[in-house]
């Protein structure tokens, strides 16, 4: 079983190269085929009962370490509902086997696939904040440009494949942001260990490149840079301790320097105490306190062991953070509502709803600097198409004429109002002499 595990991770590792789809899939898969082996084999193990297969015979099919396990001979006494040490240990080894299967994200989980895999179906994901956001905010633009220069309206907009195909690009950026071994590791690009002042920075480097990336007109590496923007951006607020804060209003200060700045907590200043349930609430310690008594100093979660994590600094947590272990333990992440993974859960739904607003809030900034135009043309919005007349004015022609502009007329007013209006109506006249 070993070996399949590491086959899996092989695979995945392949396939997340070539195809972010596939790897959903693959990961959606497997999973399902983990859980039924192992449902039927528990249940086959608990349920069994005077057979000639007994308990000693099933484990060693399960237990990652069964060749070093000593040979028993069979035994017939497995009492039906009850569970032995030997049967505890079994179970919870699958069940660290089957979170071996999930990569470790950082953030917000990436996508659907995601909450299939810890099964916490009402976490919000990189992928539901960022289609959203995008959805809206391009409506809102059409909205207010269809009138004035033809773009095709906002129903068109649900069955376009080329805009859906810029959106995927959009998400799938964001999505690898936890898979590519360039970047899965950085804190710099999750807001992690504190690195506050450097995601920052890189942050605007991003917003810099999108700009130009769209003004040289090379819409796709724009929405790769953009993807990489939302991820950075949506992670600050699963990551920081800013929702515990109080505070309930994006952070201008990330991609608007002019805004005022929180102070970071100094690496020798503790953030967090001991924390030994999944769930922890209050451990983030009052490194400074105002009037209100509410903390005002920034923090984040630090994660696997580099960069070390100074004692008394707050973890990442959640079974995947290895982090979670040293002092101060347990963790502050809000990426999910499950306990299992996320130890401030209880504020998941305030940390999206905030990373939601500083999406839809950065993609209207970029509307307003790169122009409506551009802004649509970069989700592959394209003008509707205009329908041209071209009528001869040779007096000689006047009886063709005449019926010329009578079915243009009509051809107009039979369009005009129908869902394949065309964005402009020209006329060109000619002369032939």
């Amino acid at each position: 079983m070993c070996d399949c595990f590491l086959l899996h991770r092989q695979i995945c590792s392949d396939i997340v190269q070539k195809d972010l789809l596939l790897y959903r899939l693959w990961c959606s898969c497997v999973h399902l085929i983990c859980c039924g082996y192992v449902t039927r084999r528990l249940f086959r193990m608990v349920s069994y009962q005077g057979k000639a297969k007994s308990l000693q015979n099933i484990l060693p099919e399960l237990s990652f370490a069964h060749r070093m396990r000593p040979s028993y001979p069979p035994t017939h006494n497995v009492t039906r509902g009850t569970w032995s040490r030997s049967q505890r240990q079994m179970f919870w080894s699958l069940f660290a086997s089957i979170l071996f299967l999930a990569s470790p994200c950082k953030g917000f989980f990436p996508n659907f696939w995601s909450k299939v895999l810890i099964l916490s179906w009402d976490s919000h994901t990189h992928q539901c904040i960022t289609e959203e956001a995008i959805c809206n905010v391009t409506l809102e633009v059409l909205r207010d440009t269809t009138k004035q220069d033809g773009v095709q309206g906002d129903k068109e907009i649900c069955h376009s494949l080329g805009f859906w195909r810029a959106v995927r690009d959009v998400v799938n950026s964001n999505a690898n942001m936890d898979f590519k071994s360039s970047t899965k590791h950085d804190p710099v690009y999750h807001f992690d260990s504190e690195r506050v002042d450097s995601s920052i920075a890189m942050l605007r480097q991003i917003w810099t490149q999108i700009v130009l990336s769209i003004r040289a007109k090379e819409y796709k590496s724009a929405r790769n840079s953009l993807g990489q923007l939302f991820h950075s951006l949506q992670d600050f607020y699963s990551h920081s301790n800013w929702v515990e804060m109080g505070q309930r209003s994006v952070y201008l200060h990330l991609l608007q320097p002019e805004e005022p700045a929180v102070p970071v907590a100094k690496e020798d200043t503790p953030t967090c105490k001991d924390c030994i349930t999944a769930t922890c609430r209050h451990n983030i310690l009052l490194t400074q306190t105002n009037s209100q008594n509410t903390p005002n100093l920034l923090t984040t979660g630090y994660t696997r062991s580099s960069p070390y994590k100074p004692k008394g600094k707050c973890s990442h947590g959640g079974l995947l953070d290895i982090s979670q272990h040293l002092s101060a333990k347990g963790g502050i992440n809000k990426d999910t509502t499950s306990p299992m993974f996320s130890p401030h859960h209880y504020l998941h739904k305030e940390a999206a709803d905030l990373a939601a607003k500083a999406t839809l809030m950065a993609l209207r900034e970029l509307k307003d600097t790169v122009g409506p135009k551009a802004f649509l043309k970069l989700f592959s919005v394209r003008q509707a198409p205009a329908l041209v007349f071209v009528i001869d004015t040779t007096g000689s022609m006047f009886e063709e004429i005449t019926a010329a502009r009578l079915r243009a007329h009509s051809i107009i007013q039979r369009r005009a109002n129908s869902a394949e209006q065309p964005g402009t109506f020209l006329l060109v006249p000619f002369h032939d002499p």
